[in-house]
């Protein structure tokens, strides 16, 4: 009866804001909003609802402030995903100051989100992509995907080329997570470099980031050890290349992130392909994704923990446009995982999962 209920209040909370846009000439207001239904044949269904605001507030000519709040179902009090009201998150994913310069250069401080990747700005937001799931589990490093600091951007044209080059500079203090384990820290010293293409056919993204972390790394509970904590000071690194090709209805879209963790995960290995048919409001699409993880934990130079992990899916999708800011989505995919970790653990398994979705924006 709570989930009843919980998804008759999201819907009108948000249909109720549908017109809710420019505001004033100064203030612009947006919402967004996501029902996913998932069926897994590994015996679960899932009801998920997320959603968010975002506004934008022009000072002036030159200055602006901009914010986005994000709301997800969270977990109780044993750690597990809720559909209680009470545990819903609130997460604050911008709130940053732009200023803008002659020669298209613009200075931003505040809190963002990490930036390197081609749907940074709109992760959260699933009506901007085709599928019903984004093929990336998180557009950031084993969880963490905020930071504080600045940035600096840059916009220029050669000839049919337009680009935005992006320096962005800050530390993030977050939560950070893995399959295997639980890792807790700091990220320091953040530099991240994006570099942006765009032509009328095709768009490319790439980008980097490097900082250092401060962990402390809780031991992996099914080897029987104690929960104690070990202290690493760590360098990442992340380079992430994802594209879009566009001939004539067809859409080719893929992408390759590669994260460095040292001592813990020395390789995080993401990649995705797929290509959509647009025909007038129908979208049908193949969406192919693979997720790899090395693990090679280290204490006093002695490896204490090897392992590998993948996760491998194929997905056969449609997007259809019930109008200008609704969008109903439809997939099944094929999921193959395995894990292997110093020759204690081993796990094989599939799924065959189908989820609908409806998204919105206002």
């Amino acid at each position: 009866m709570k989930l009843i209920l919980k998804f008759l209040a999201f819907l009108i909370i948000n249909f109720t804001l549908l017109n809710a846009a420019q505001i004033t000439d100064s203030f612009r207001f947006d919402a967004y909003g996501n029902i996913n239904t998932i069926h897994g044949e590994r015996n679960y269904d899932e009801l998920r609802l997320s959603g968010g605001f975002q506004g934008r507030y022009k000072v002036n000519d030159n200055i602006s402030i901009t914010s986005q709040i994000h709301i997800k179902e969270g977990k109780n009090s044993k750690g597990k995903p809720s559909n209680s009201l009470e545990d819903y998150d609130t997460e604050l994913k911008w709130l940053y100051l732009d200023y803008d310069f002659e020669n298209d250069i613009t200075f931003r401080i505040g809190a963002f989100q990490f930036p390197v990747f081609k749907a940074s700005q709109t992760g959260d937001i699933e009506y901007t992509y085709t599928w019903t799931n984004a093929p990336l589990r998180s557009y950031g490093v084993f969880g963490a995907a905020d930071f504080n600091g600045a940035e600096i951007l840059k916009k220029f044209s050669y000839k049919d080329f337009d680009f935005l080059a992006q320096l962005s500079l800050g530390e993030s203090s977050t939560q950070l997570g893995s399959n295997e384990g639980s890792i807790e820290g700091n990220i320091d010293s953040l530099v991240g470099l994006t570099l942006k293409t765009y032509h009328e056919s095709f768009l490319l993204n790439i980008g980097y980031i490097q900082a250092n972390a401060n962990l402390y790394l809780h031991r992996l509970p099914f080897l029987n050890k104690s929960l104690q904590k070990i202290n690493q000071s760590v360098d990442l690194n992340m380079i992430a290349i994802e594209s879009e090709i566009y001939l004539d209805e067809f859409t080719l879209k893929s992408g390759l992130i590669k994260t460095n963790l040292s001592n813990i995960f020395t390789e995080d290995l993401n990649y995705y392909s797929s290509i959509e048919y647009n025909y007038k409001d129908i979208t049908p699409y193949f969406l192919y994704s693979k997720e790899i993880a090395y693990l090679k934990r280290k204490e006093a130079d002695i490896i204490t923990e090897a392992g590998k992990a993948y996760k491998e899916r194929f997905s056969l999708g449609l997007r259809y446009e019930l109008s200008d800011n609704i969008a109903l989505k439809f997939s099944y995919t094929h999921e193959d995982s395995k894990s292997k970790i110093n020759n204690l653990r081993k796990f094989e398994g599939s799924d065959n999962i189908f989820m609908g979705t409806m998204n919105f924006v206002f």
